[in-house]
């Protein structure tokens, strides 16, 4: 009596530790969340209030194309050496992923709003540029069976019948990120009004952070046996995805643009 009592409150203080432990995690990435967005605001609300009032100040628009999506930027001088831009980027696309048990069909969809100053270290083309995006970048995936019919969940099978709908999303942990990068180009140069604009760079997002829903079908109706492996397998695959993109914290930026100053 005494072991079995010793027992359950060994096991009665790990799950409180557990708990306690993912009680202090989830604090820490909301506290994260919440400082990045008020390090994005600070950044937006600096650029915009240092922005030139004097009409004979170089300002420039630049539309930009690359990993970011396609991308309309408002650039503004901040002196010889320094320049500000704030801007929105985006795009959508169908992409497939392919995993050992299950093969997913896929909408990719990059939503990116940024704020970045750039430096002009030698007072040329070349620059360094740091900021903050606002990102909504997700990947929506939807499962989808074999050439047999079925799926194969943590190395079980089941039909399609078993298997109303298997959806999931992979989507970056920090919803304002901080960017590095340097580039090519002065958009508000006072030599001429086009400008050809490189960026080289990257987005640190964080962990990202996978879902992952299964709804049984008549096969498996829920209560079942069979619907309580099933959602026990696809928790199993989650985990799995989750381990498999543990390591993409960075997206990487390679933006090709051109830019009109006024």
């Amino acid at each position: 009596m005494q072991q079995a009592g010793f027992m359950e409150s060994s096991q009665l203080g790990r799950h409180a530790r557990l708990t306690a432990g993912s009680i202090v995690r989830s604090r820490v990435r909301r506290g994260t969340r919440a400082a990045l967005t008020l390090c994005m605001l600070a950044l937006v609300e600096l650029l915009l209030g240092a922005a030139p009032a004097g009409a004979d100040e170089p300002m420039a628009v630049a539309l930009r194309l690359g990993t970011t999506g396609i991308g309309l930027d408002y650039d503004f001088a901040l002196g010889e050496h320094f320049s500000a831009r704030v801007g929105y980027s985006g795009f959508q696309y169908d992409h497939s992923v392919d995993t050992s048990d299950v093969d997913y069909s896929g909408k990719f969809k990059l939503s990116m709003a940024n704020a970045v100053l750039d430096w002009y270290v030698f007072n040329g083309g070349f620059r360094l540029s740091a900021g903050m995006v606002g990102n909504g970048t997700k990947l929506d995936v939807t499962g989808k069976p074999n050439a047999n019919g079925s799926y194969t969940i943590n190395n079980n099978v089941y039909s399609s019948g078993d298997v109303a709908s298997l959806n999931g999303q992979l989507k970056f942990g920090n919803s304002v990120s901080p960017y590095v990068g340097l580039g090519w180009g002065k958009s508000v140069g006072t030599q001429q009004h086009l400008h050809f604009l490189v960026d080289l760079g990257a987005i640190y997002g964080g962990t990202p952070n996978v879902t992952l829903t299964a709804e049984c079908g008549s096969g498996a109706p829920p209560g079942s046996a069979l619907c309580t492996q099933l959602q026990s397998d696809v928790l199993a695959e989650k985990t799995k995805l989750q381990d498999d993109v543990t390591l993409v914290k960075w997206y990487p930026v390679l933006d090709f643009g051109l830019a009109y100053r006024f």
